[in-house]
Parts: structure tokens; C-alpha cells; sequence
């Protein structure tokens, strides 16, 4: 009985383990947009990335898709940070975070996700509010740095950690 009980928890590691990783391993548009995500210093940078990310998720299905389309609203938001017009601003960031968040519910088990969200909520000004979720990301991001997610990307790696420091 033993073997049978290890052999079943075996599993549902694997199991575990793919899902944190899904998107990470089979989809490979990722490093890319995570040097576009970097390299946001503009607006048309930011709507640069936007781009890519769409044009990455053409006939893209499943967690890789899911992946590509946070990366889509994260930019979409983070444009947020180069626009002058506050009301511009405040629209671009909700509803960029609001596309996330639609992401997140349906696809509550990637962990990616939640990390991505934090990549918009922990950048934004704090009199905003929008750090509800941050419990939760948080632990996913860490998840996430744990098991090295971003070795393919160390630049990015080490900009999550440091957001992690920043939303402590």
C-alpha cells in the first residue's frame, strides 16, 4: 500500500510542478516578451510590447496563450506610466489590471499570472489601491522564484526579486 501512496503523490507533484511551470517550458515567445517588458522606457515601447505579445498569440492555445495575453495587458497597463493625461492614465492601467484580472479567474492556477499582476500593482502609485492581491501574488511570485521560472531570463528574474523587496 506504501509504494501505491508514493507513487500517487509522486504524480501529483509532477502534476503541480507542470502547472506552476506551465507556459514556461512550451511556449517560446516568452523571453522575448519578458527583454520587451525590460525595455519599456516610452510609450511606444510599451505599445511595442503590446504588439509582440499579439502578434505572438496567433494561433497560440492553452497556458501558453494564457502566458502571452498577461504579458499583452501588462504592457497595455504599464503604458500607464508614460502618459500625460491623468484620466488617460488611470483608464490605461484598470483597464489593462481589469484584462488581468479576467486572465487570473479563469486560470487560477498559474502562478505566472498572479507574478505578472504583481508586475503592475507593484509598480503602481500606492494612493491607487490597487494591491489588493498582493498576498496572493506575492506567494506566487515566490513559488516562482523558488523553482527558478525565469532561468531562461535572469534579467527578469532578478527584477522580480527585487519587486518582491519593494512589496514587502
Amino acid at each position: 500500500m506504501r509504494p501505491l501512496r508514493c507513487a500517487i503523490l509522486f504524480m501529483w507533484a509532477g502534476i503541480l510542478c507542470s502547472l506552476s511551470l506551465a507556459g514556461q517550458n512550451d511556449c517560446p515567445p516568452l523571453p522575448e516578451l519578458r527583454t520587451a517588458f525590460l525595455g519599456h522606457s516610452t510609450l511606444e515601447q510599451a505599445f511595442e510590447s503590446r504588439t509582440l505579445a499579439e502578434r505572438h498569440l496567433e494561433g497560440r492555445t492553452g497556458p501558453c496563450a494564457a502566458v502571452i495575453n498577461a504579458h499583452r495587458w501588462v504592457s497595455h497597463a504599464r503604458s500607464a506610466d508614460f502618459e500625460w493625461n491623468p484620466a488617460t492614465k488611470l483608464n490605461r492601467l484598470n483597464s489593462g489590471l481589469d484584462s488581468l484580472d479576467a486572465l487570473v479567474a479563469l486560470h487560477p492556477d498559474l502562478d505566472i499570472l498572479k507574478a505578472l499582476r504583481l508586475t503592475i500593482t507593484g509598480t503602481a502609485p500606492r494612493f491607487l489601491g490597487v494591491n489588493g492581491d498582493w498576498p496572493v501574488d506575492r506567494a506566487a511570485t515566490q513559488r516562482l522564484l523558488d523553482t527558478n521560472h525565469w532561468a531562461e531570463s535572469p534579467k527578469f528574474s532578478v527584477w522580480m526579486a527585487d519587486l518582491m523587496e519593494q512589496t514587502d
